[in-house]
């Protein structure tokens, strides 16, 4: 449970940061590219000495989920600047619903029915949220349905990874994959844009660099808690999407002023009773 909560704060921080960019007019997509080149150094320093056979068999899954991750990280920096934090992070944990489904219905999970009804209040929690934020006149509605289909494929495969090519020995490399190939992707994405010129700014390396530390930690506790909580897959993305939902709301609104409407406010009602069902069915 240790690691799915250190999983959730790490995450929640991801988007603290974007809207933090904003304020301090720090350029997104160079900030994002050095948050990658962060973590990769970072995940290089801390992984043991890589053997060929870590390398074999990790590259593909680490380049597919490199190339999704710089992707899906520009569509949030994006939306939590153009719609807010909470719909934003309730946005790209929508995959909640279809990422249990298929999770279960691939590895044949066996959940009991306290657990079930903790998944569909999850559901219902997010469902309740984005609705509430989601409108089709604000500006930069239209990345969040965008951000929960690249969030479902990212969960699915890192998951599928996870279970299938990751051993305890490469359980530090696969992540630090990951951030290389997304660091990769995205110096080649940034050569052909105009704002690669933020490069030269401190601000971004700053920005980049305290972005990079929590990118590493979000993705390195959640490969650890798929692999030693002990709890199913299933539970593991549900206690974690909705932790993040519960922390980054509450900080939105206590640092960035956000405020909830009437509707969100029964998303994270639904929430947090998810998470005591949860708890309950796995204590």
């Amino acid at each position: 449970m240790a690691l799915v909560i250190l999983s959730a704060l790490f995450g929640a921080a991801l988007f603290l940061f974007f809207k933090g960019f904003e304020k301090l007019q720090v350029a997104l997509l160079p900030a994002i590219v050095v948050n990658y080149l962060t973590a990769f150094l970072f995940g290089l320093a801390y992984s043991r000495p890589w053997a060929v056979g870590d390398i074999s068999v990790l590259w593909l899954p680490s380049a597919l989920q490199g190339g999704l991750f710089i992707l899906l990280f520009w569509l949030i920096g994006l939306a939590s600047q153009r719609v807010g934090i909470s719909p934003s992070t309730v946005a790209s944990k929508m995959s909640l619903a279809l990422t249990v489904l298929i999770t279960v219905l691939i590895f044949r999970e066996q959940l009991s029915a306290m657990a079930w009804g903790g998944i569909a209040l999850a559901v219902l929690g997010v469902t309740f949220s984005s609705w509430g934020s989601s409108r089709s006149g604000a500006k930069g509605w239209w990345l969040l349905p965008v951000i929960f289909v690249a969030s479902t494929i990212s969960d699915v495969l890192l998951n599928a990874a996870q279970r299938t090519r990751v051993t305890p020995i490469t359980e530090a490399v696969f992540p630090t994959l990951i951030f290389g190939f997304a660091a990769l992707f995205g110096l080649c994405w940034l050569a052909f844009r105009a704002d690669r010129a933020a490069l030269r700014k401190p601000g971004t390396w700053i920005g980049g660099g305290l972005l990079g530390c929590a990118n590493y930690g979000s993705i390195y506790f959640l490969v650890l808690a798929l692999s030693k909580s002990g709890l199913p897959a299933s539970t593991v993305f549900s206690l974690l999407n909705v932790g993040v939902i519960l922390i980054g709301t509450a900080t939105a609104m206590v640092l960035f002023k956000e405020r909830l409407r009437p509707v969100q406010w029964i998303g994270l009602t639904c929430s947090i009773a998810s998470l005591v069902l949860i708890l309950s069915a796995v204590g």
